[in-house]
């Protein structure tokens, strides 16, 4: 698209930014077109921030604690603060009971769970499905937390009886990655099963970390819904804020136990605040990001938004399957896999590849027409 002497930042700048203009209505037009066939990755498209543009022109810092204001001042936290209550809610977690902010994505989201199940159990081992999300093994590595990739069902969701003899082997503290929409095929690990197979395997000290970045708004909203939340046994939660929600910028909502908090939490060392995230100086465009989006569409408008999106996809296999290219969806889910087009196609489409076969993502910006004109390219 541009060659790196067009992108080269010069030791001197000439004053006159107009050829770089013109460079980045290029680039934008570029982003624009592929966009519209973006189908395979789970990020929605289907957002207009326009109205806060006046706050590109500022430095915004939610520096510390999202619960407390830092000496510099300018910050989103009270935004912040009604979007991690929105999703407390959402969670079913008590709200003098769990701590939560706006993390830079899911990796950031995960780390600090795994981060405080570490503090809570020093000698635990980390356990999550082989379809886990690619930071778990990361993780662990960062942490020194011992790590064990559990095998995975004929539909990608965590297999109970592995996991019981991977924890009955082991007879450590157990923290466990759930899986709620696998990245590979929307696969949803059974919160209670994991809580019960712990059990079963003679381990009571277990950490259960809900990953819901991809799948939490359909756990809740699906027809049936499914284990996600605090109720449901978890003791964190994440859900991104870049996928079903949608945003410019990647975000993550990280839930965890107050109590489990403060046993990371420094006072008073984060310019004036306390010290009780991963980041220091953390993102503050996004919490406002999220709480134009959230305004907008309300509990209501989020459920309506997943019914959309698991209507578009039984179109998608029903459309699939008239493509001959033999379609496959764990239940409830919106994310369909089936038989690889040639390589062409695949880019065009920005389709994954996932055991051999393409992935198709129904976000919110893929509607039914997006889904016909992809059958057409098939044929």
């Amino acid at each position: 698209m541009f060659t790196p002497e067009e992108l080269r930042i010069p030791l001197r700048g000439d004053g006159d930014q107009r050829s770089d203009v013109e460079l980045l209505h290029r680039f934008a037009t570029s982003v624009e077109e592929q966009s519209r066939r973006m189908a395979g990755f789970p990020v929605n498209l289907e957002f207009d921030y326009r109205p806060l543009a006046p706050f590109l022109s500022v430095h915004l810092n939610n520096a510390g604690s999202p619960g407390q204001a830092s000496e510099y001042g300018l910050d989103s936290k009270p935004f912040e603060q009604a979007v991690t209550a929105f999703f407390a809610e959402l969670a079913g977690g008590e709200p003098d009971e769990v701590f939560g902010h706006v993390a830079h994505g899911g990796t950031e989201a995960n780390l600090f769970a795994a981060f405080v199940a570490r503090e809570r159990y020093p000698d635990g081992v980390l356990f999550a499905s082989r379809e886990a999300h690619y930071s778990m093994p990361k993780i662990a590595r960062l942490l020194r937390v011992p790590y064990v990739a559990v095998d995975v069902d004929a539909t990608g969701a965590m297999d109970l009886s592995a996991l019981g003899r991977e924890v009955g082997s082991r007879k450590a503290p157990a923290i466990v990655v759930a899986t709620v929409g696998s990245t590979g095929r929307g696969a949803v690990d059974d919160i209670p099963g994991i809580r019960r197979t712990c059990s079963d395997a003679g381990v009571d000290e277990v950490y259960v970390h809900s990953d819901a970045a991809f799948g939490g708004p359909l756990a809740e909203f699906g027809q049936p819904r499914r284990p996600w939340s605090f109720p449901d046994g978890a003791d964190s939660v994440s859900v991104s804020g870049h996928k079903i929600i949608g945003s410019p910028l990647p975000s993550s909502v990280v839930l965890v136990r107050e109590v489990d908090a403060d046993t990371i939490r420094r006072p008073g060392v984060a310019v004036g605040s306390d010290d009780d995230t991963i980041g220091g100086s953390r993102d503050a465009l996004s919490p406002l990001l999220l709480w134009y989006a959230l305004r907008g569409l309300g509990r209501t408008g989020f459920a309506a938004r997943v019914r959309q999106c698991l209507e578009v996809t039984e179109h998608a296999v029903r459309r699939l399957a008239e493509a001959g290219r033999n379609p496959a969806r764990f239940p409830g889910g919106n994310v369909v896999l089936f038989d690889r087009p040639d390589e062409q196609v695949m880019r065009a489409w920005h389709l994954l590849e996932v055991d051999g076969r393409a992935h198709l993502s129904v976000m919110p910006h893929v509607t039914t027409e997006l889904v016909d004109r992809l059958c057409a390219d098939l044929t």
